[in-house]
């Protein structure tokens, strides 16, 4: 637990800090208030969804630095639980945002499936920030996790992958939940997931 504690802290305090101003910016950029399904969709999935870029995509960086890797994964304490916590803390987190974040929404009379939005919300959240953090794990440089996932959420902005492609992942279509779509993105999460955890054991050797 005391490790627990402390590496909680010097994971996320950044991370915690930045999502609490990114959220409070949110209502100013585009409004949360009185949005239909569709809106409301739109607003969880192109703006609240960034909130996975700015908790998960950093949780290896610490570690990416010259000289503190290799302390670290001489450790009795191995890299690899490190990560699986911080991993699952940063799921946890995320759950916490998307969830009082859609609960503002509908206290600000958005109408929207609450549990439905955010399922799928939480699952595209955690996919654009374990595609970041994938990346900036093989590449060891955590801006290049940052420029990918922004990359992909760019691409769905300016609508290069439309809504009806098979690269937009986002499952609310029309402010309606596809099921293929869903079950695409909770595959695509937990490859991408076993994807990091991979690569941290073939960088450490242990598990």
């Amino acid at each position: 637990m005391e490790f627990l504690r402390i590496d909680f802290w010097l994971t996320f305090k950044n991370s915690l800090l930045l999502a609490a101003f990114y959220f409070l910016i949110i209502p100013v950029i585009r409004g949360i208030s009185n949005l239909d399904t569709v809106q409301s969709a739109q607003c969880l999935g192109q703006s609240a969804a960034l909130i996975g870029v700015i908790i998960i995509v950093p949780i290896s960086s610490m570690e990416q630095k010259t000289g503190i890797k290799e302390i670290i994964y001489t450790k009795a304490w191995s890299y690899m639980k490190s990560i699986i916590i911080r991993l699952i803390s940063s799921f946890l987190l995320v759950i916490c945002f998307i969830t009082g974040f859609a609960f503002i929404m509908q206290v600000n009379h958005c109408i929207f499936p609450f549990g439905e939005f955010v399922f799928a919300t939480v699952l595209y959240t955690e996919f654009l920030g374990l595609l970041g953090l994938v990346l900036s794990q093989l590449d060891g440089n955590v801006v290049i996790g940052y420029f990918m996932s922004l990359g992909y959420w760019s691409l769905c902005q300016f609508q290069i992958f439309l809504e009806r492609d098979g690269f937009y992942l986002f499952p609310v279509v029309n402010g309606n939940i596809e099921m293929q779509k869903l079950i695409i993105l909770f595959l695509v999460v937990v490859i991408l997931t076993g994807s990091v955890l991979f690569t941290v054991r073939g960088k450490t050797g242990i598990f």
